[in-house]
């Protein structure tokens, strides 16, 4: 591999990596107010089992996160993040997520992770040169404590 070739596998790498972190970053932070962008219109998100097929669906979820009266404190750690080239304008990364969550407001007692899982994303780089998912997979190694909001039954 050549110098240069090398440098533009790093961007990339980089690239894709950061959509998970910059994702995750929105969902706990932001109450996954931009979660949408992250997605191309065609995407699917594998969620322990439940299958959300279109950004309709994913932002259905989000909004029943948002309306449920509850708040909720959620962090989604993520790590040993491996991301490469897929063919072009195409990546796929894979990953670890440990995800500690509960209802209520800061500072809420400490509790182990209610999730442990592997994940996975193939990534699209669109015409704007923006990278998106276009399938994002969480599957649960651990699970436990308190309870996961799922999606609602449709």
């Amino acid at each position: 591999m050549t110098d240069q070739a090398a440098i533009q596998d790093l961007i990339l790498q980089n690239a894709l990596k950061e959509l998970v972190v910059d994702y995750w970053r929105d969902v706990d932070a932001n109450d996954a107010t931009r979660a949408l962008e992250y997605y191309t219109e065609d995407c699917v998100y594998l969620m322990c089992g439940h299958r959300m097929e279109g950004r309709a669906a994913i932002g259905a979820y989000y909004e029943y996160r948002r309306r449920r009266g509850t708040p909720r404190l959620v962090r989604h750690l993520v790590a040993n993040l491996r991301a490469r080239a897929a063919g072009a304008d195409r990546g796929v990364v894979e990953g670890s997520m440990v995800v500690y969550a509960d209802d209520g407001r800061p500072v809420l007692p400490s509790a182990p992770p209610i999730l442990v899982a592997d994940i996975s994303a193939d990534c699209v780089r669109g015409i704007d040169t923006k990278w998106r998912f276009q399938l994002f997979k969480i599957v649960p190694l651990f699970q436990g404590g308190a309870d996961m909001l799922v999606p609602p039954a449709a």
